[in-house]
């Protein structure tokens, strides 16, 4: 289908207004680019952290906003209109650079832009994680997990889910029956079962994580070894695993501290990820008061990770 896209570059000030009087001019959608916010949001949350720094640096210093018009609709009338509304407002606000500019667009042309940005990486000494659409030739030793994010969770390279996989190498034995709790994309599962777990249960409460999760693992030929389900920890029947990853948040983490005994037994291996620095007090007071032993512990960025025994 083809569009009519209309950018205006301008400033954060003024792009909320501006994109309302869009709408008005007849727009099915507006989308408002901001580098700087992008940024942010790469830094604060856990869940875009399959970008390259290169896709925030696309957008440039300006706020653009971004409105799509159905072909047919009369460019020159339009931006006219935009024009005149961006004189108005200019004597009223600062309103940036205020450059207008128009194309044809057919949406086919951005379905598969972002792929340019996921590229093959060294996810831990062992493996390697590349998305469907990369060619890439395993060095020796190495193992290679093809994951494509789609719209869910833990891609890999956050500081979390890389030291979550990185005390996994450590800590799974062969044929261990591991649970994966909040587990995204199943990257972590993957890991597990590349690094030779004898069966994976991989657990996550958004329905779109599962849906992925369980296509890559049948595009991982993990399918055997690996089942997804939707769900929390008290889904799960209560039974021993001799493995335990949950990259999440602390607040969930430590809401688990208890009810976490009834799928140990006396050797059972915890991994904890997600937890932010200034909480990792909490997190290790709580466990170690139920008993817990911590053994091990990483730390990247603003995040730490903790390996505690049963």
């Amino acid at each position: 289908m083809k569009w009519i896209e209309v950018s205006v570059t301008t400033n954060d000030l003024a792009s909320e207004i501006l994109s309302e009087f869009l709408m008005e001019e007849g727009a099915n959608g507006t989308e408002i680019v901001d580098a700087k916010a992008f940024k942010q949001a790469l830094e604060e949350s856990r869940y875009l952290d399959y970008a390259d720094d290169g896709l925030a640096e696309s957008y440039g210093p300006h706020v653009v906003v971004k409105a799509y018009y159905p072909e047919g609709t009369d460019p020159e009338k339009l931006l006219a209109h935009i024009s005149q509304r961006m004189d108005e407002l200019s004597r009223q606000m600062d309103t940036g650079p205020g450059i207008i500019r128009w194309q044809m667009r057919d949406d086919t042309e951005w379905k598969d832009n972002w792929k340019a940005y996921f590229k093959p990486f060294q996810f831990t000494d062992r493996i390697v994680i590349k998305p469907s659409w990369e060619e890439y030739q395993p060095q020796a030793g190495q193992t290679v997990i093809e994951l494509d994010p789609g719209m869910a969770f833990g891609t890999g390279t956050h500081e979390t889910t890389r030291m979550c996989a990185v005390l996994g190498e450590r800590h799974l034995k062969p044929g261990d029956r591991v649970l994966d709790l909040g587990c995204g994309t199943a990257i972590l599962s993957l890991v597990a079962a590349k690094l030779g777990a004898g069966s994976i249960l991989a657990v996550d409460i958004d329905e779109t994580a599962v849906r992925t999760a369980k296509q890559n693992v049948i595009n991982n030929h993990e399918a055997q070894r690996i089942e997804v389900r939707r769900g929390v920890l008290s889904d799960i029947d209560r039974q021993p695993f001799d493995l335990i990853m949950i990259n999440i948040i602390a607040d969930v983490i430590l809401s688990l501290t208890d009810a976490i005994r009834g799928y140990t037994h006396e050797n059972t291996r915890i991994i904890l990820s997600g937890i932010i620095k200034s909480r990792r007090d909490d997190v290790v007071t709580a466990w170690q008061a139920m008993g817990f032993r911590l053994m091990e512990e990483e730390e990247m960025g603003e995040w730490v990770a903790l390996v505690f025994y049963a």
